[in-house]
């Protein structure tokens, strides 16, 4: 987050430790709340995948909780807490950002188009594999159908992604620039939350569609996991939760800043 920052442009001395003092405490909040989190939905996982009993309604109570960390990570980003930094800045910083942002959006958005649908879909295949090859499950050749029948199923909405994100970061700089308005910290906040669910509220069927798509296709395939495959992804993620614990007592290096203006509070054990 450090590098992508300083890629932005040339910020002062003031903008940098504004901007440290954000990353420190939600690189700290994300360790200490965050990381035992995801270890205990790894062992909920794992004891339901050892005992070969994962029911459907399991498949989507872990994606509900995940979805829910998955939120808490975006209410807590730095960038909620750095619209007074922002109001620092000046045009040109906001020019180059935004020219940036357009310019990787169309190198993106030329890769996608670049690739045939097959070709797109037997990379997400590809891909996949060689992921779940990391963790020690080896999937056969039923298991590799499932998915790519998924991924063929799956309705294509990267186009419709782009045009909606490029409207958004348009409307982003807009605002971002209008620093003496008065509601500026509560519009940019408001503008920002949209941002997480744009697919989900312009493109609402197709989006819930995948979806359940995907939450059938997992139990499905967790469903047709042998005594082998299990053994080895329960090893896997168990070993990786107790990792996650371990990692999460760790003294943090950053200094902490306990001030819920520049971010979400942390323990008190780390101040």
């Amino acid at each position: 987050m450090r590098d992508e920052f300083n890629k932005l442009g040339d910020f002062n001395k003031e903008q940098t430790a504004d901007f440290e003092a954000r990353l420190g405490t939600y690189h700290v909040w994300h360790r200490q709340s965050e990381l035992p989190q995801y270890a205990e939905l790894m062992r909920t996982v794992v004891a339901s995948i050892t005992n070969a009993d994962t029911t459907e309604e399991d498949i989507k109570l872990w994606m509900k909780t995940a979805e829910g960390r998955t939120q808490a990570i975006r209410e807590c980003h730095p960038i909620n807490f750095s619209f007074d930094l922002m109001r620092t800045m000046q045009d040109e910083q906001f020019d180059f950002i935004e020219a940036r942002f357009k310019k990787e959006q169309t190198k993106n958005l030329e890769r996608y188009k670049s690739r045939t649908r097959e070709e797109r879909v037997a990379r997400r295949l590809k891909n996949t594999v060689k992921w779940a090859g990391r963790i020690g499950l080896d999937f056969n050749a039923g298991q590799r159908a499932m998915l790519e029948s998924a991924f063929i199923r799956q309705v294509s909405l990267r186009t419709e992604y782009y045009a909606l994100s490029a409207e958004w970061n348009r409307q982003f700089f807009d605002l971002a620039r209008n620093q003496d308005n008065p509601t500026y910290e509560n519009d940019m906040q408001t503008h920002l939350q949209t941002l997480w669910s744009l697919l989900e509220t312009a493109h609402t069927e197709q989006w819930q569609a995948n979806r359940d798509m995907w939450q059938e296709t997992g139990f499905h395939i967790i469903g047709s996991l042998t005594s082998s495959q299990r053994r080895a992804v329960s090893r896997w993620v168990t070993k990786m939760s107790v990792t996650l614990d371990t990692i999460s007592t760790y003294e943090p290096s950053f200094d902490v800043v306990n001030d819920p203006a520049i971010g979400c509070l942390v323990s008190p054990e780390s101040t």
